[in-house]
């Protein structure tokens, strides 16, 4: 065999550097990591608590591992759904991503996420319980999530109130609608609705509603498919009482074009006495309300409805939680674990708590913590009611969308509240298939 000359030996050299660096590029080595892609929902513009406290926390992530690279593409809440959805559908999903606990179940048993169980050890019971329960198939943890407050309170203007003669808060149904009907008379919208992003109505009025009047078992039966059903009178009672909101007028007639920002706005700028949304509304009525706004804002959740199986409850829990694709190599997966026990530890817990939202951890010491008032109210309202199961978290997509459309559609008159539970039965039929 011919010895290399210099030049060859050279020239050889230079071919394996060049290939090393390509390799290097292909897999995203950069100082000895690799770009972790995320999306998430989270706009600083919003003032919403939690999503301003996980921007801050991966400001600070990213200043202490300047090793590891961070490719987020950022979606508006109400398209986000839809987005990670067609992601998926393509198998193009990002390394890490939110995910609501209704798509839990469909996407570990396409396999397109991992159990995260050893992403919680030693830390599992830092956990608010119920949090990590919408993200769990069978034994093991597939999302962590971040804030685990309530999705139904109502925000609402005691001086509007005053103004119209209601002295304090209605203590049952009957009372609220009289409410309704007296703010109207001053020239006030009761209630902003922006139901746009079809959630609303779900996640803030149904869930509740359909747990007063149904019992958390009836839920549980659903979700089990044992004999329950969408069409039984005590669910379509929940039906109609949104139903009963819709037809007094109790809604701004723009309702199903604006979004959940815009009711905010219109409650801020004192054109309607309530609006109904989660605890992650605080954080906006706290930092963007005018002053007198601001003072006379008070917390409520709905009043004693008749025949009611379960008064006093509320629904809440965990709601968005981080997801991790199965499709990441073992060296993204190091750094992603980092990040998300970053995101979601017990400091991560303190600063949404400090922001105005109630975090899906524990806080130790938050009896001492200088939080807003807002948020002591919130505290106060949920600490002395029960929480009872989310839908939009726990049920199929696919039935949470015709469910969701068919509110949209009942609150204009297009389906009744017995046409509405006929067509969500329909398409959880299929399911049972």
């Amino acid at each position: 065999m011919k010895s290399l000359s210099v030049k060859g030996v050279l020239l050889m050299m230079l071919v394996l550097l060049l290939a090393a660096c390509s390799q290097g590029e292909a897999d995203g080595e950069d100082g000895g990591s690799s770009a972790v892609s995320m999306m998430h929902y989270y706009n600083k513009e919003l003032n919403e608590p939690a999503p301003t406290a996980q921007l801050e926390k991966l400001e600070e992530f990213k200043e202490a591992n300047g090793d590891i690279t961070i490719e987020e593409e950022i979606q508006s809440h109400d398209n986000y759904e839809t987005k990670i959805k067609t992601l998926a559908a393509g198998n193009e999903l990002p390394d890490l991503f939110l995910i609501k606990g209704s798509m839990t179940k469909t996407f570990s048993e396409n396999g397109q996420i991992i159990a995260l169980d050893d992403f919680l050890e030693g830390r599992e019971d830092t956990f608010v319980d119920g949090t990590l329960t919408p993200f769990q198939v069978e034994d093991s943890t597939y999302g962590i999530p971040v804030s685990g407050g309530a999705t139904h309170l109502i925000y609402y203007n005691k001086d509007l109130f005053e103004q119209a003669g209601i002295e304090e808060f209605p203590q049952d149904w009957a009372g609220f609608m009289d409410a309704v009907d007296t703010l109207k008379e001053e020239g006030i919208t009761p209630i902003a609705l922006g139901n746009k992003g079809k959630w609303v109505l779900n996640s803030s009025y149904l869930s509740t509603l359909g747990s007063r009047y149904t019992g958390t078992d009836w839920f549980q039966s659903i979700l089990n498919h044992e004999g329950a059903a969408f069409t039984d009178d005590s669910f379509v009672q929940a039906l109609v009482a949104i139903d009963e909101l819709a037809k007094n007028e109790a809604f701004n007639d723009n309702m199903n074009s604006i979004d959940n920002s815009e009711q905010q706005a219109m409650y801020m700028n004192k054109e309607a006495a309530m609006f109904i949304e989660g605890d992650w509304a605080a954080g906006t009525i706290t930092n963007s309300a005018p002053e007198d706004v601001l003072a006379a804002t008070e917390v409520a959740i709905f009043p004693e409805l008749p025949g009611a199986a379960e008064p006093d409850t509320l629904s809440g829990g965990g709601g968005w939680a981080y997801a991790v694709n199965a499709n990441v190599s073992d060296e993204k997966l190091a750094d992603i674990k980092k990040l998300v026990e970053h995101l979601t530890n017990q400091e991560a817990g303190k600063l949404i708590l400090e922001k105005g939202q109630i975090p899906a951890v524990t806080v130790p010491g938050k009896e001492e913590m200088d939080i807003p008032d807002m948020t002591k109210k919130i505290l106060s309202v949920v600490e002395n009611n029960q929480y009872v199961p989310i839908y939009d978290t726990m049920l199929d997509p696919a039935l949470i969308e015709v469910m969701n459309t068919n509110l949209q559609n009942m609150t204009i008159g297009q389906v009744s509240p017995e046409e509405a539970a006929a067509n969500i039965q329909a398409e959880y039929e299929k399911g049972s298939q």
